[in-house]
């Protein structure tokens, strides 16, 4: 059962640099370790090297630790992230 979203907002250099470590199977494998499962990945209508991601959540303090996590500062080093996320955004219930 999902328990809610994740949403990351982040300026790479290079959208395909991003995309290549972003995409990357032993990456996602620690994603889903955590409980998250990406849906979508978006490009900013107004800055072309703005990334969004969406990500299925399905554990509120997993998703926590790997935002904080090891394995994504490298990865995100390795891609190209260009400072901190623009933001990181946890929903962790729906509204009905």
């Amino acid at each position: 059962m999902m328990a809610g979203v994740m949403l990351v907002k982040q300026k790479v250099g290079s959208i395909e640099r991003w995309d290549t470590v972003f995409r990357n199977p032993e990456l996602d494998a620690v994603r889903r370790e955590h409980g998250l499962v990406v849906t979508g990945t978006y490009a900013d209508a107004d800055d072309p090297n703005i990334v969004i991601v969406v990500m299925d959540m399905h554990d509120l303090g997993k998703a926590r630790r790997f935002a904080a996590s090891a394995e994504l500062a490298t990865a995100r080093e390795q891609a190209g992230a260009i400072g901190s996320p623009d933001g990181v955004w946890f929903g962790p219930h729906q509204i009905q």
